[in-house]
């Protein structure tokens, strides 16, 4: 068991990052991961083959809790956090992207509502929208829903999962491992639904635990996809969901 100097004792956790081309943003992000962190954590960064100076960034920390795996050619998002959750080893794991910023006690917060309710497998918090330059773009990301609604059916139309307010218990990758690369799916819109599938609720904080940034480079939680695009990924996930059940059966 892992913990802070002068916190309760809490899980240990695995921060599991997808990085590409960060450069601009991956060191204020880091930092603002290590401050919350015990000697008993790790963050898992999976470099997606970066050309730019990604790599580098990440290596000057020189902080034993950072875990640097290397793709030796560019295999896209889904592969990339794929091999982050299997590179996790603690009992908690949290998506990251690598351009946001985490308010300083998004992990506490989150391990205590673990800890306090044993029986929950994955956790949902809120989030504020920055820009490129950190400026306040939407304080309440979920807010502009209406209140969150756990369940399959309530995300699948219109989901409420999104990989940087996630966080979940190791013992559920079996049931949404490998993440599906047959169909058109967002890595957490399909852990959000394979977890409401075979676990039910989800359990939701509502506040914001992360300054989610949106830039011309950012490669998850846009919303500019047409009424046919959005319905196409619709059906992929009900695809691939058939799928993933079926050959769990074989």
């Amino acid at each position: 068991m892992g913990g802070q100097k002068g916190s309760v004792s809490r899980p240990s956790v695995s921060i599991c990052m997808a990085a590409y081309n960060g450069e601009r943003y991956i060191t204020p992000q880091l930092q603002s991961i290590l401050g919350q962190l015990s000697d008993n954590d790790e963050v898992v960064v999976v470099d997606d083959h970066s050309t730019d100076d990604t790599r580098n960034r990440v290596l000057a920390f020189r902080d034993h809790r950072i875990r640097l795996v290397e793709h030796e050619a560019n295999q896209g998002i889904l592969s990339t956090f794929e091999d982050a959750l299997r590179g996790a080893s603690n009992d908690i794991l949290f998506l990251s992207d690598q351009d946001d910023l985490w308010i300083a006690d998004k992990i506490e917060t989150v391990c205590r509502a673990f800890s306090a309710h044993p029986e929950v497998t994955l956790v949902v918090t809120d989030s504020s929208l920055i820009n490129a330059d950190g400026s306040m773009l939407l304080e309440s990301f979920l807010g502009r829903y209406g209140p969150f609604r756990p369940g399959f059916w309530a995300n699948l139309l219109r989901n409420r999962y999104g990989g940087h307010n996630l966080a979940f218990r190791a013992s559920i990758l079996p049931d949404i491992l490998p993440l599906p690369r047959k169909y058109h799916v967002l890595h957490d819109h399909w852990i959000g639904l394979r977890h409401g599938l075979v676990y039910g609720d989800a359990l939701y904080i509502d506040r914001p635990m992360t300054l989610s940034r949106r830039h011309d480079s950012t490669a998850t939680g846009r919303n500019r996809s047409s009424t046919f695009q959005k319905l196409r990924t619709r059906l992929d996930l009900l695809f691939a969901l058939a799928e993933f059940s079926i050959l769990r059966t074989l």
